[in-house]
């Protein structure tokens, strides 16, 4: 299960899948590059859920030297990774461009502002991309995104409650995806994100 936490990870825009509370700032460089910050923290059913298929009953949930060698592989710069207590991360690297986060499509940098774009083409791509080990942890969530399905968000929880349980639907119902987008002179974007409206996603959203 670590090398399936590592490369989750590698794809960061991810992590808030098995995040109840995650935070990413994206800060414009002036030579194109990204510099990407996450936070997280797993939520008791993620955690549950995760550990389920790990090795790591009772210590850490993220291997920190195995998330940090897996960014470096995949052309991230200057990263460094932290694990602030048993189920916490903390991520701090550069994106270059041509990382995953650029060649997704999912993040853009005009060398003065950061972006990020959002649909269902990006993530059912990434789910199609993906190894069957990632697979295993994305198909856990039910999310009609990967699926080609289309459910509102009402739909979609009341199907994760009959498949899981009413606590596992207010989790992931309660779950919220904090973006900071800064440009290279400082100014600083907010946006709050509902996990649930990613999942169901059915049309581009544009940051």
């Amino acid at each position: 299960m670590k090398k399936i936490i590592s490369a989750v990870l590698a794809g960061f825009s991810f992590l808030a899948l098995v995040s109840c509370t995650s935070e990413v700032t994206l800060t414009a460089q002036k030579d194109g590059s990204v510099q990407v910050n996450f936070d997280g923290k797993c939520g008791s059913y993620f955690e549950t859920m995760l550990r389920s298929f790990s090795d790591a009953e009772n210590g850490p949930l993220f291997d920190v030297s195995a998330i940090k060698s897996s960014f470096i592989t995949d052309g991230f710069k200057n990263v460094a990774v932290t694990a602030p207590d048993s189920v916490g991360i903390t991520v701090d690297m550069n994106s270059p461009e041509n990382t995953y986060l650029f060649k997704s499509g999912l993040v853009i940098c005009d060398k003065k502002n950061v972006f990020l774009k959002v649909s269902p083409s990006i993530l059912a791509n990434f789910y199609k991309a993906a190894d069957e080990d990632i697979i295993a942890v994305l198909d856990l969530l039910l999310a009609p995104v990967f699926n080609d399905e289309i459910m509102s968000e009402e739909e979609y929880l009341e199907t994760v409650g009959s498949f899981y349980g009413e606590d596992a639907s207010a989790e992931i119902g309660s779950c919220n995806i904090k973006l900071n987008l800064i440009s290279v002179d400082g100014k600083i974007k907010k946006v709050s994100v509902p996990l649930t409206k990613l999942l169901t996603l059915t049309e581009t959203l544009g940051y």
